[in-house]
């Protein structure tokens, strides 16, 4: 085999695995997308399950009477929209 033959053979080595690291790395990167998106799915319906009984009806909760017979100051500080 010649010097040119070799040069050849090294190229095209060296291009199929340049190709193959760029197919593993996208690879990678779209399994990182579906196992984050896939979590927070499961977080969103865990947080749902866990808070949609704890919820009170919005006429009788604290904030509402806070709101609703309170002062303007002690809604929003008891709603921290002053900071």
């Amino acid at each position: 085999m010649d010097s040119t033959s070799v040069l050849l053979v090294l190229c095209a080595a060296s291009r199929t695995r340049e190709m193959q690291a760029r197919k593993l790395r996208e690879l990678r990167r779209r399994i990182c997308e579906v196992i984050c998106r896939d979590e927070w799915q499961r977080m969103v319906r865990m947080r749902h399950y866990i808070t949609l009984h704890c919820l009170k009806d919005p006429a009788s909760a604290s904030w509402m009477d806070t709101l609703s017979r309170g002062t303007d100051e002690n809604f929003i500080t008891t709603t921290s929209l002053s900071r």
